[in-house]
């Protein structure tokens, strides 16, 4: 056993095994809201829609609301950049199904389906016919698969407990139904390899000339011994399970397995599997591995690549030779895959910088190129006609984005290709949204192509009054749109998918501030909708809220850069009187002005509140201004050369308006964020006066320990040292003299936001005579998922900003 898992275990036995302790605990440690606040933190998650891809039935999924502190202190491996529940073998999960139920989506009628009563199981996944689904069932000491009849209201154990999910899905369908693939770990693999009691050699690494500028990854592998338990958790042995029969048979052979695809007609498959050494550099997207062609059995036919561990990428860049490989679609067996041309450099000059390659059965020869993009590859769009596609491209330096038509079967030129979209990234306003898809008869998935022209759309339909979601039918070759539904200014209704293989009824979501989100069903016909009839009538979780007054504001920087948020009043609130405020925004990075502006809010939505919301404080009367427009404007090469004085122009700007609108007194008003927002909070409180406290959750402070970059920053340490050391609110920390609370997972994965930067943070604010709190809650990550973390967050943030920001001056 390693260090930190006896350490973990040390933990879990204090917390969980001795009554004595417990009661300590109870009496000094997790603190708990007022009941009203507990009630809506309790409350279940409404059920998602998982739509059968033959329409006409769905699946209702209620998952679980929060995790337990038990469930976060289940033992794990941290490795390769992963985190491993040993006892499961798997990876970690945030939550379990609860429940599924069946609806009929032409009655709205449901049949609940059977579950084992106190299993865990993940969520399902439809086969491709719409007969049956699928779902893991995860438990100690060996998860498994299990096979449900939803039209029967059935369900059974397919695989052995000895699921392993650490590098593949759980599992995956056949095109026909037939198959379902389930990766498990060798029949005799034994026991987990024991730690030496002494090192058996010093841990080196060593390099030589070579550049290999890597951004800051946690829970890598380590030691000789990390390898070993990465090993033994990841490898698996592929089994296809006859549906019918429920017989299994092992395809491939076992191996550190990260994906497999079978080709459309079911003769060939594409396997990725890792290889050693391991890096102790990067996470396992980036190990060393190889790609090989597998016929119909498992049996390997030929190897087409292999690559070593991408420990020398350039930032932001990508790895030479394959990546990204697929199967076209509707064709029987033809494998596409794109290869870098500018050595996966993006600072180098070119003129193409990606090429798609295909490679058709029987695989002999060399692929052809199909395209050479003047961009980085960003994806592909396959349509249900044969070799039609819409390929996309995307310039870091511009944020540009474009998509184009090709045909698969030749080779096509960029400059000749019909352009169908093209945008800047952060360009919401031009987003004309994301193609639909459907599956079809041969169990493809594949983007609904209509008359050789015409693609639906579903769409955020933001707009300067705030998000309008769409379903349009669009002509890829004029332009053309015509609206099916826009949600309108009253009711939020966004399209959910078909809700049959004609295309004739679609179901939404709908949803007003007075009425959570609900299903519903719509015919359509001409380009337009019926009246919508109701699938669901899920109540509101804390009908209190259906009262709380919401509005989108708009402002100015002293620049003119415009900004918006999403103003909420208090409950109970009473025109006139001006409340404690909290200004809650996360910087983001724009090339121009008319981007940084865009409207990115919905004031016709339901006000749910959940977990650590910070709008939980409209129940303890206080003004919120929620996602406050913070951009960082500019190059993005240099937009952060000011960053502190934009941020603090936004931040100026939030405060203003609020003291304008007579709505809060400006010196009640708290800056609170998570992630890069608390790094934006520790930056305001060190160089501006406007807030009288700050809420900084799972930030990183210290600039000089994520020296390869971080968040848009490009540039390292060591070529932008200055802009590190002032962007860092370390580097300033004898600056802040108001109130700052910091909450930090003691387990935070999330690259550059070790637990460290907060402690170390905590310790120059202190050092310096500051007034700060700090809270390091145990086994939670960069978010916080157990209940008892959730309400004692909520704890300490009503209790700071009610003594700092409330009741400011009172005890002076």
């Amino acid at each position: 056993m390693g260090k930190n898992e006896l350490t973990r275990l040390l933990i879990c036995l204090l917390v969980f095994s001795l009554p004595a302790v417990n009661h300590i605990m109870a009496r000094q440690g997790y603190r708990v809201p007022d009941k009203q606040i507990v009630k809506i933190v309790d409350k279940p998650n409404p059920p998602q829609l998982t739509i059968n891809p033959q329409g006409k039935t769905a699946l209702l999924v209620e998952s679980t609301t929060q995790l337990s502190l038990e469930d976060l202190a289940e033992p794990q491996a941290r490795l390769a950049g992963m985190r491993i529940l040993t006892r499961y073998n798997i990876p970690k999960r945030s939550y379990y199904v609860q429940s599924i139920q069946l609806l009929d989506l032409a009655t709205g009628k449901t049949t609940p389906i059977k579950l084992p009563e106190g299993k865990k199981f993940g969520h399902p996944t439809w086969s491709p016919d719409g007969k049956l689904f699928a779902a893991a069932l995860y438990q100690k000491d060996g998860s498994e698969v299990w096979l449900f009849d939803p039209f029967k209201g059935t369900g059974k154990r397919l695989s052995p407990p000895r699921l392993n999910s650490v590098l593949l899905s759980p599992f995956w369908w056949s095109r026909d139904s037939r198959t379902l693939y389930v990766p498990l770990w060798p029949e005799k693999r034994g026991v987990p390899p024991e730690a030496p009691l002494l090192p058996e050699t010093p841990e080196i690494q060593e390099t030589s000339g070579r550049v290999s500028q890597v951004r800051t990854f946690q829970d890598l592998i380590q030691t000789d011994h990390d390898e070993k338990l990465f090993e033994y958790y990841a490898t698996s042995q592929v089994y296809s399970y006859n549906v019918a029969t429920g017989r299994g048979a092992k395809f491939g052979p076992p191996a550190l397995i990260s994906s497999v695809s079978s080709s459309p007609d079911g003769k060939y498959a594409l396997a990725k599997i890792i290889e050693k050494p391991f890096s102790r550099t990067v996470t396992v997207g980036r190990f060393a591995h190889r790609y090989e062609l597998w016929d119909i059995n498992g049996r390997h036919l030929k190897t087409l690549a292999q690559q070593p561990a991408g420990e020398e990428i350039p930032i932001e860049g990508v790895i030479t030779g394959m990546r990204s490989p697929f199967w076209q679609r509707m064709q029987p067996a033809t494998l596409c895959w794109v290869e870098a041309l500018d050595g996966g450099d993006p600072n180098r000059s070119a003129e193409f910088r990606d090429v798609l390659k295909a490679y058709d059965a029987p695989f002999q020869g060399k692929p052809r190129e199909i395209i050479r993009l003047p961009m980085r590859y960003s994806g592909l769009d396959q349509f249900n006609k044969k070799d039609m596609a819409m390929i996309w491209d995307y310039d870091r330096d511009t944020k540009w984005i474009k998509s184009r038509i090709i045909d698969m079967s030749r080779t096509n030129t960029a400059s000749e290709s019909r352009v169908v979209f093209s945008r800047n990234y952060s360009d919401q306003y031009n987003d004309e949204g994301t193609l639909v898809y459907r599956i079809n008869s041969a169990g493809e998935s594949l983007a609904i192509l209509e008359d050789d022209n015409w693609v639906y759309l579903d769409g955020r339909g933001a707009t300067p009054e705030g998000f309008r979601p769409f379903l349009r039918r669009y002509n890829l070759f004029t332009g053309e749109k015509h609206d099916i539904i826009v949600s309108g200014s009253e009711v939020f209704e966004s399209f959910v998918d078909f809700a049959d293989n004609e295309l004739k009824t679609i179901v939404t979501s709908r949803e007003d501030v007075e009425t959570p989100a609900n299903y519903f069903v719509r015919n359509i016909s001409d380009y337009s909708a019926g009246e919508p009839v109701a699938l669901t009538a899920f109540e509101p979780p804390a009908p209190e809220l259906a009262n709380v007054k919401k509005e989108l504001i708009k402002y100015e920087r002293d620049d003119g850069v415009p900004l918006s948020g999403t103003l909420y009043y208090p409950l109970n609130y009473k025109p006139g009187r001006r409340y404690p405020a909290i200004v809650w925004a996360y910087p983001r990075e724009y090339t121009d002005i008319s981007t940084a502006g865009q409207v990115r809010a919905a004031t016709n939505r339901y006000a749910r509140i959940s977990g650590t919301s910070i709008l939980f404080f409209l129940l303890r009367g206080y003004v919120v201004l929620d996602n406050a427009t913070i951009p960082v404007v500019g190059d993005p090469l240099t937009a952060n050369d000011n960053f502190v004085e934009q941020i603090s122009a936004g931040a100026k700007a939030a405060v203003d308006k609020l003291v304008e609108l007579g709505v809060a007194d400006r010196d009640r008003i708290g800056i609170a964020g998570h992630s890069y927002g608390a790094f934006m909070v520790a930056n305001l409180l060190a160089h501006t006066d406007l807030f009288a406290a700050g809420i900084a959750r799972s930030g990183a402070y210290n600039r000089t320990l994520t020296p390869f970059g971080f968040q848009g920053e490009r540039r390292t340490f060591w070529e932008a040292r200055d802009i590190y050391t002032h962007m860092s609110a370390f580097t300033h920390a004898d600056k802040i003299k108001e109130p700052i609370l910091l909450l930090h997972g003691a387990d935070d994965p999330n690259p550059g936001t070790f637990p460290i930067q907060s402690q170390r943070m905590f310790g120059a604010i202190k050092g310096h005579g500051g007034t700060v709190r700090l809270v390091v809650l145990p086994f939670e990550g960069h978010s916080y998922e157990a209940r008892e973390s959730i309400l004692h967050t909520l704890v300490e943030m009503f209790d700071w900003f009610d003594t700092h920001v409330k009741h400011r001056g009172r005890n002076r």
